[in-house]
């Protein structure tokens, strides 16, 4: 309890430290600012650009501040920081995707103020990552009946997992906001469908990697079952998304709606009565490896 309490006090430091440094960044280097303005194409992305910056000032001040913590209940810190450098890599390099991925979600003054999305979506792609290392869960310790390579793995496993569920949710939900076949038929591609189609889609790319990293062959193999299951889930949902968005070329959009909305969720109970779509369209829960955040 102490040790999770320190982990715990250590994190929110971290947080507000960076917090207070990209408030001093901004306010000392009003150019970047104005830069970040000229490189939105207009759009007011200064928030989803600070968002970015506190996450990678976050990880190495967390890192530092969960250190003492780490040494003292035993964890390995050598392995924790090479998770921390990969993980502040993999920050750095979703900030040009999302530049560019950027204009897929509606502008702040765009139809129904929803420019909150884009900031949403960030939180939620970065958020795993940035959880492992503020949390101290990068810092391992080795338990018997484990090696430190299995932890390793099992830890990394996890993070792919959720980040590529999370991304999956937000990659359809941004093709159901930026593409609309037809524009009457955005309902069916934006929720439930497009999320659903996008977190299944995530979970297998997710878990075919987690596989990868499974030292055992069994293991390997259940979660390579599982990684494919989500893939023909997906694909289906996919498809029923756009097969009822094409109701738009003669229904209203609220007909469309209201047809597009059960239409995935009654997909799952098609599934169960009928074999040959229930080889197609499974329900299954995302797991992540026991202890992976421990």
């Amino acid at each position: 309890m102490r040790d999770i309490r320190s982990r715990a006090a250590a994190g929110v430091t971290a947080g507000l430290i960076a917090l207070a440094l990209t408030v001093l960044l901004a306010v000392s280097r009003p150019e970047l600012v104005e830069w970040v303005r000229a490189k939105a194409e207009e759009r007011d992305r200064t928030g989803e650009a600070f968002l970015f910056a506190w996450a990678l000032i976050a990880l190495p001040v967390a890192g530092l501040l969960q250190t003492p913590v780490a040494r003292r209940r035993g964890a390995r810190i050598s392995a924790g920081w090479a998770l921390l450098a990969g993980y502040w890599l993999l920050v750095l390099l979703l900030a040009p995707v999302a530049w560019r991925a950027e204009g897929l979600f509606p502008s702040t003054d765009g139809p129904g103020k929803s420019g909150g999305i884009f900031g949403a979506a960030i939180v939620l792609v970065i958020g795993t990552p940035v959880y492992a290392v503020v949390s101290g869960a990068v810092f391992r310790t080795v338990r018997p009946e484990e090696t430190l390579g299995e932890q390793v793995r099992g830890h990394a496993a996890g993070v792919v997992v959720l980040t590529s569920v999370l991304a999956g949710a937000v990659v359809g939900l941004a093709c159901g906001l930026g593409f609309r076949f037809p524009a009457a038929g955005a309902p069916a591609l934006v929720l439930p469908g497009g999320i659903l189609w996008g977190l299944h889609a995530g979970a297998a790319l997710g878990c075919s990697v987690a596989a990868r990293l499974q030292p055992a062959p069994a293991p390997r193999r259940t979660t390579a079952s599982t990684a494919l299951a989500f893939a023909r889930t997906g694909a289906a949902l996919l498809v029923c998304c756009l097969c009822v968005s094409q109701l738009g070329w003669v229904l209203p959009g609220w007909a469309v709606a209201v047809v597009g909305v059960p239409a995935p969720c009654l997909l799952f109970v098609c599934a169960v009565r009928w074999e040959w779509l229930g080889r197609w369209v499974s329900f299954r829960t995302v797991e992540i490896p026991k202890r992976a955040f421990v």
